[in-house]
C-alpha cells in the first residue's frame, strides 16, 4: 500500500469509528431514556435489553457512519490543502478513493455475514420481548398455517426452544379429510417436526354420501411432519417485525415457493439484509467526484450540508421502500433491488463523466 493510502485510510478509519460509536451511543442513550423505565429492575435484564438494541441500532447506524466518514475524511484533507496537493502529484480521484471505498465495501460485507447470525438479527426481537414480558423469549399462540397437503393448528409455538404445544393436524388427500392427528407437544429435530403422543383418527371411508363413515382410532408414541418447517419461518410468517437470518430466509423462500405461498415478506427481509446495505459503498463512490479538488471558492459548510441532506434522503427513501415492501405494498425486487441497481448506474456514470470531462 502506497503512503498517500495508508495516510486516508487511517484517517477514515478514525473518523469512522468516532462517528459509528458516537451514534450507536446516542441512538441507545435516547432509547433508554425513553424506554428503560418500561424495562424490569431487573439488572441483568435492563442491561440484556441495553446490548440488543445497540446491535439492533448497528443496521442504522453502520452505513451511515460510512459515508459521513467519508465526507468527513475528505473536508479534512480538503481544508488542510493535502487533497490538492495529492492531485498536483498526479494522483488521481480515483486512486484517493479507492481505500476509502474498499474499506467501506469491506465492513458492508461484514455486516452482511452478520445477518447470518442469530443473536445479532434477532436482537430487536429480544429487546422487545424484553420490554413487553421480562424475557428475551416469548410464545406464539394460535396459529393455522398449512404444508403440503396438511393444514395444522398450533396452540402454542416456542420457535427459540424449537417446541409446539396442543397441535391438531388434519390431513387432506384429493379435498377429502382422511387424518386427523392430536398431539400434546411437538419438537423440531432433523429437520421434522416429531409429534410426541400422538392421537389419530384416521377415516376409512372419506366419500361424504355414505352412509356410514368408519374411524379408526390409534396411538403413536412419535410421528414425523411438516420437512423443513422451521419454527423461526413459522414464527416470522404471523409477526409484524420479525426476521429471520439468511439462512433462515432462503430455506423459508424455497419452502414457501414449493408450496404455492406468498413469499413477498420474506424475499423483502432477505433482499433488505443483502441488498440494501451496498448503497453505503456505492454513494461513498458517486458523491466523491463532484466534491471540489480544492478549498479556495468552496462553501465548505454549506456543502457539507447539502452532501449530508442528499445522504439523508436517498436512505431515508430506501429505507421507506424497504419498508412497504415488507408490508406487501411493493415487490421486494422493484422497492429494494431496482433502486440499488438505479443507484449503481448512477455513481458508474458520475464517475465516467467526471474521467471523461477531465481527459478533454
Amino acid at each position: 500500500m502506497k503512503k498517500y493510502q495508508r495516510f486516508i485510510s487511517k484517517l477514515y478509519i478514525k473518523n469512522f469509528l468516532l462517528i459509528f460509536i458516537s451514534l450507536e451511543l446516542f441512538f441507545v442513550g435516547m432509547d433508554l431514556l425513553d424506554n428503560l423505565k418500561g424495562v424490569s429492575s431487573s439488572a441483568n435484564l435492563q442491561i440484556l435489553y441495553a446490548t440488543n438494541q445497540l446491535l439492533y441500532y448497528v443496521n442504522f447506524t453502520l452505513p451511515l457512519s460510512l459515508i459521513f466518514a467519508m465526507l468527513l475524511t475528505v473536508f479534512t484533507i480538503l481544508k488542510t490543502n493535502e487533497l490538492v496537493a495529492m492531485y498536483a502529484l498526479g494522483i488521481s480521484k480515483k486512486d484517493v478513493i479507492k481505500p476509502i471505498f474498499v474499506i467501506s465495501s469491506i465492513v458492508t460485507f461484514s455486516y452482511i455475514l452478520l445477518n447470518f447470525v442469530p443473536d445479532f438479527v434477532y436482537a430487536y426481537e429480544k429487546s422487545k420481548n424484553i420490554k413487553r414480558y421480562n424475557s428475551p423469549y416469548t410464545a406464539t399462540k394460535s396459529l393455522f398455517l398449512k404444508s403440503d397437503d396438511s393444514y395444522a393448528y398450533i396452540e402454542t409455538l416456542h420457535p427459540v426452544q424449537k417446541r409446539g404445544e396442543n397441535l391438531k393436524i388434519f390431513i387432506i388427500k384429493n379435498y377429502k379429510l382422511t387424518e386427523i392427528l392430536e398431539a400434546k407437544e411437538a419438537i423440531f429435530k432433523d429437520n421434522y417436526w416429531s409429534l410426541q403422543d400422538v392421537h389419530s383418527i384416521k377415516v376409512l371411508n372419506s366419500d361424504i354420501n355414505a352412509k356410514k363413515q368408519k374411524l379408526l382410532f390409534e396411538n403413536f408414541k412419535s410421528k414425523e411432519v411438516f420437512h423443513g418447517f422451521k419454527p423461526k419461518i413459522i414464527n416470522t410468517l404471523f409477526q409484524k417485525r420479525s426476521k429471520l437470518t439468511i439462512q433462515d430466509g432462503i430455506t423459508a423462500m424455497i419452502f414457501l415457493n414449493s408450496q404455492n405461498l406468498n413469499s413477498d415478506k420474506i424475499r423483502a427481509n432477505l433482499y433488505s439484509m443483502i441488498f440494501f446495505p451496498l448503497f453505503a459503498p456505492i454513494i461513498i463512490y458517486g458523491l466523491f467526484f463532484p466534491l471540489p479538488a480544492q478549498r479556495r471558492g468552496t462553501n465548505i459548510a454549506l456543502l457539507n450540508t447539502i452532501f449530508i441532506s442528499t445522504i439523508l434522503s436517498i436512505w431515508g427513501t430506501l429505507f421507506a421502500f424497504t419498508q412497504m415492501s415488507e408490508n406487501g405494498a411493493i415487490l421486494a425486487e422493484i422497492a429494494i433491488i431496482l433502486p440499488i441497481i438505479i443507484l449503481a448506474f448512477s455513481a458508474w456514470f458520475v464517475s465516467k463523466k467526471y474521467q471523461m470531462k477531465h481527459m478533454l
